[in-house]
């Protein structure tokens, strides 16, 4: 699980299923740019978690929350930081920071210019932080104003003591998309043929044909759809 240490904690006074409706139903009113990737995991007869990622078209991953039920009547958020940018996604993000922040992208292509290529990246980095930074901030704002969720008041560290070692010890890989899938998410959104990401990323055409299909299965046609191949 999240570690409920570092992060920011909420108390929503309904269950799982309730809050993923409702988030669906206010990411799609107040921000259409931002799909939401989801996997519940059934941990045990007694406790049911439920991770999703917010993933913005333009910043790639944005929110990561994990949602815990506590009772009948309770359920707890976990919002750690958002996800900071490393080489690949400074690389991947480039051209949608060049197109969507005027001002930025105006130092960047100064930069460029001048051959300093490591002044570039990290304004390239920055950006992205700050952007998904903003949506984190939003849709948290969001979220509390339109579900009434309520600070997390109790001690965190007895968090960790009350939920069953299977909890934090269940394979994360099985409720979020890695990495990779997230690389090929964002590729395939720009408009790669799986030829081409299966040249980005080390794998074969056929691997990615694979990986599209069954992602559009789990993940739904909004957030990858289909279109004609090369």
């Amino acid at each position: 699980m999240i570690d409920p240490m570092n992060c920011v904690r909420y108390i929503f006074s309904e269950n799982i299923d309730s809050f993923n409706q409702n988030l669906i139903t206010r990411l799609s009113e107040r921000f259409p740019g931002i799909f939401l990737i989801h996997r519940e995991s059934d941990i045990n007869h007694n406790r049911v978690s439920s991770r999703l990622t917010l993933f913005h078209h333009h910043w790639g991953p944005t929110v990561l929350m994990e949602l815990l039920r506590l009772n009948q009547a309770q359920t707890l958020i976990l919002i750690p930081a958002p996800p900071d940018p490393d080489l690949e996604d400074v690389s991947s993000y480039e051209n949608k920071i060049l197109e969507n922040l005027l001002d930025t992208s105006v130092s960047i292509r100064l930069a460029r210019l001048d051959g300093n290529d490591v002044r570039a990246l990290a304004l390239i980095r920055t950006a992205l932080r700050e952007q998904r930074h903003h949506c984190w901030l939003q849709i948290q704002s969001e979220l509390i104003r339109s579900l009434r969720l309520k600070i997390y008041e109790g001690d965190p560290i007895e968090l960790i003591r009350n939920i069953p070692k299977i909890n934090r010890d269940i394979d994360q890989g099985d409720i979020v998309p890695s990495q990779d899938e997230n690389l090929v998410l964002d590729l395939w959104a720009k408009g790669y043929t799986a030829k081409q990401i299966a040249l980005r990323i080390g794998r074969t055409e056929k691997t990615i044909l694979n990986r599209v299909t069954q992602m559009r299965k789990t993940y739904g046609e909004q957030l990858v759809p289909r279109r004609k191949m090369a």
